[in-house]
């Protein structure tokens, strides 16, 4: 089982930044598969060279020193996979190396855990090098100092990084015959829901839901570590009361105790529910209060088993 590894200051900062069927959209193109903003490579990224098996700690040649003004990116080996767009979480194995000396300021677990990041809420020019980038691909991102997000010393940093792989950006399972009676749910062309609480009817007062895709992944189990995206909207103020979406990544949640990657607990009345579905189903819940979580209605999208 992948599991996130505790990077030191320097890496952390540079790598931490019914529902009726045919109210649910998204066949308009979605904005976050645009790899315009993917990194362009250059003179300083092309001095890079790594060798070894992707996933495998490589050796790492290059001059130094390297320097640039602006960050550039060479796909050094390009995967087999799909490219990996803004707000899809990656696994990764990584390499920072000081671009003036060539010394290694922070790896990854070469052999045991990967590294998750998410394309978009990382370091600017990490995400931005890594963008479009296909599944399985190992690549040098050169990052000048103005983007280092002052993590660095100042100097040009060098990320060699492998895309071991990534999770679903959304639910893309087959759509489900809708029910009446849930709260109502559209879709953004990212796949982000909508959610329009019933008018008539009280707040839930017991756990109900529906499958509104149906994915043919991974089985979730009771003791599974799952990658979602969730939003939850308050029964009766009407206000998203948590929400993934807005923090522009997906979770990583335990099932066993709802503990979260975003520092949120979420109620095992949501959770239950997710038990036995597949990755990339959608569902769309109703949920008593829980302490301090209000009756709501959420919309739950499975994206991966860690």
């Amino acid at each position: 089982m992948r599991t996130a590894t505790a990077l030191g200051r320097s890496s952390a900062a540079l790598l931490a930044v019914g529902i009726a069927a045919a109210a649910l959209t998204g066949c308009s193109s979605n904005p976050n598969a645009d790899c315009g903003s993917a990194l362009k490579s250059g003179q300083a990224s092309s001095l890079v060279t790594a060798t070894g098996p992707i996933g495998s700690e490589p050796t790492i040649s290059m001059p130094t020193p390297v320097d640039t003004t602006t960050s550039q990116r060479t796909i050094l080996t390009t995967g087999t996979g799909q490219p990996v767009i803004n707000g899809q979480m990656v696994e990764i194995q990584y390499t920072l190396l000081d671009g003036q000396t060539g010394q290694v300021g922070e790896k990854g677990s070469y052999g045991g855990d990967t590294t998750p990041i998410t394309i978009g809420n990382s370091n600017a020019a990490i995400s931005n090098g890594l963008l479009c980038a296909p599944v399985g691909s190992r690549v040098a991102v050169a990052i000048s100092p103005k983007d280092s997000g002052g993590a660095g010393s100042g100097n040009t940093t060098i990320l060699v990084a492998d895309i071991m792989h990534a999770y679903l950006p959304a639910a893309n399972g087959a759509v489900r015959p809708a029910v009446s009676g849930f709260p109502t749910v559209v879709l953004a062309p990212t796949g982000q829901p909508g959610i329009t609480i019933p008018s008539s009817g009280g707040a839930p007062k017991t756990v109900r839901s529906e499958v509104l895709k149906e994915g043919d992944g991974e089985e979730v189990k009771a003791t599974s570590q799952v990658v979602l995206h969730y939003t939850a909207v308050g029964w009766d103020q009407k206000n998203v009361v948590m929400s993934s979406w807005q923090s522009k990544s997906p979770d990583i949640v335990s099932m066993s105790t709802g503990q979260s990657a975003l520092n949120q607990a979420l109620p095992q009345e949501v959770l239950k529910p997710l038990i036995g579905q597949k990755v990339g189903s959608q569902l769309v819940i109703e949920a008593p209060a829980n302490g301090n979580v209000p009756a709501a209605a959420w919309v739950v999208d499975i994206l991966g088993i860690r």
